[in-house]
């Protein structure tokens, strides 16, 4: 029995030591504090199509992925580290304070959050909003029914225009 007790604390120095050596110490430490957050990588599923107008004339058409359940809405666009130019995350609002929940929270990337009332049309855009960092919540007068989040500069890259600017979307 005492042949096991002093082994064993051997065995797992032995393990340890190998697994680290296969590594740079610095990745090792570095992963031992980090949570599980920051292990994800979540892929992008694109759901369908949205379309942005000013006037009578598309300016876009990008693929979206919906966040209309409250986990997808929690986590959005949170624990990926990039998002493609022509895509963007729709959030289908239940309720008028739900827009108020998304935050930056475990973002990876810069994003360009573009509020939307009952009527598609774009009331305001919150551009270059920096990740891991707090932003100001606006108080809209119309009723908030969407929330679209794309890459940062995106929005002035394809002309988006508040009260001009409509969208459409379809589902896959």
């Amino acid at each position: 029995m005492k042949k096991i007790n002093v082994f064993f604390p051997l065995i797992v120095f032995l393990l340890l030591f190998i697994l680290s050596s296969e590594r740079s110490d610095h990745d090792f430490f570095l992963d031992l504090n980090m949570g599980v957050g920051d292990l994800l990588e979540i892929k992008f599923i694109r759901h369908g199509e949205l379309y942005m107008r000013n006037k009578n004339s598309i300016i876009k058409k990008i693929d979206i992925e919906l966040a209309y359940r409250d986990t997808e809405k929690m986590n959005g666009l949170k624990y990926r580290s990039f998002l493609e130019e022509n895509r963007g995350m729709l959030f289908l609002l239940n309720n008028q304070e739900e827009y108020k929940k998304i935050d930056m929270k475990n973002m990876r990337i810069p994003l360009d959050i573009i509020y939307i009332n009952q009527f598609d049309t774009v009331i305001f855009v919150n551009k270059d909003v920096s990740p891991m960092r707090d932003f100001e919540i606006v108080d809209f007068s119309s009723k908030i029914k969407y929330v679209l989040e794309i890459n940062a500069g995106m929005s002035e890259k394809w002309g988006i225009k508040e009260g001009i600017t409509k969208i459409t979307w379809f589902l896959n």
